[in-house]
């Protein structure tokens, strides 16, 4: 690696490193046990909902950030993190065009906080595939062929990754991407995965990267998961894990706030979920991801603006924004679960 790069990068850390103490935002640092915020900031207005976790209706408030779409709250009674969004309660998704206009709605809130750069994610299309390759050589430790599900496919990437071992079939909400899967020769059904009615048993594997998260509902999503999974199934979840070292030290300024992200799970509460719709983990991890430079510095951007700019020109500079990093920040978590012969305790 080029020594300038690693001199920017070695600036980038010591910055990171001398400023996280120093988020004073008042509304992620209050956090009280009957829904209020300190230091005199309003008790937020949106109806409250059950946890989808535990069905418990008692919940402390944990902060709240213009990153989401509703103040962040804990389950008093499971500890399950979610956010709880007035949009939920006044309109449920419950088709898939319901499902992209959410979608869009919400992407167009990340623009409007600069949090996404439509520009920087078309470009990383090589690393996506990339990523789904590393994917898919990770599952097969554990199933390599049969019919498998992915759970919300975006454009494809991994299905096309799965083609020489399995028979895949997507399913993606946003009517966009789906189009541009199929259009790439994929098997990819444009809808909710509750839309879909597939057959009881039907596939070997279903697999949910970075997905779980963003959905109204993932117990319902598990349980009819478990129900078109033949008994033995596996089941691969990996979304972000919020009992990381990162949360507590950036609060509101963690890269996994942004607004489609409403539940935000750790091992535990991942593990109940899983257990109590019928799968059994047998391996759960911390993961990383290769990227390019340049998605690097826009995700620095979400800290730091000038930063991920100052970032991003240097790598523009060097002719490296296009140079391959692979980052384990210790924040996402993936996990293999095997769904039980005997369904759900």
């Amino acid at each position: 690696m080029n020594i300038s790069l690693v001199f920017v990068l070695f600036r980038l850390f010591r910055y990171l490193s001398c400023s996280l103490t120093l988020c004073t935002n008042p509304l992620w640092i209050g956090k009280g046990n009957n829904g209020a915020l300190r230091n005199g900031a309003p008790q937020s207005s949106h109806p409250r909902t059950a946890c989808d976790l535990c069905g418990g209706a008692e919940c402390d408030f944990i902060l709240a950030t213009p990153r989401l779409d509703g103040p962040l709250v804990r389950c008093r009674r499971c500890r399950l993190f979610y956010v709880q969004t007035q949009h939920d309660a006044q309109h449920p998704v419950s088709d898939g065009r319901d499902a992209t206009a959410e979608m869009e709605r919400l992407s167009a809130r990340a623009r409007e906080l600069a949090l996404v750069e439509p520009e920087v994610e078309e470009s990383e299309r090589p690393w996506r595939e990339l990523a789904a390759e590393e994917r898919i050589t990770d599952l097969m430790r554990y199933v390599g062929r049969g019919r498998l599900l992915e759970v919300g496919a975006s454009t494809g990437e991994l299905l096309a990754a799965a083609r020489g071992c399995f028979e895949a079939t997507g399913v993606e909400a946003d009517a966009a991407s789906s189009l541009t899967a199929r259009r790439r020769g994929l098997d990819c059904r444009c809808g909710t995965l509750g839309a879909m009615s597939f057959e009881d048993g039907s596939f070997d594997s279903a697999v949910m990267y970075h997905t779980i998260e963003h959905l109204e509902s993932p117990r319902r999503a598990l349980q009819e998961v478990s129900r078109i999974l033949r008994p033995g199934g596996w089941l691969v979840i990996e979304t972000p894990n919020i009992a990381t070292l990162w949360y507590h030290l950036l609060g509101a300024r963690w890269r996994q706030f942004i607004p489609d992200h409403r539940y935000f799970f750790t091992p535990e509460t991942m593990g109940r979920l899983c257990d109590e719709t019928g799968f059994e983990i047998a391996e759960l991890r911390s993961v990383g991801k290769s990227m390019s430079l340049r998605l690097f510095a826009s995700r620095v951007g979400r800290y730091s603006p000038h930063l991920g700019r100052m970032l991003a020109s240097a790598g523009r500079r060097l002719g490296v924004e296009g140079r391959t990093l692979r980052l384990n920040l210790g924040d996402v978590m993936r996990l293999y679960a095997v769904k039980r012969e005997y369904g759900t305790n």
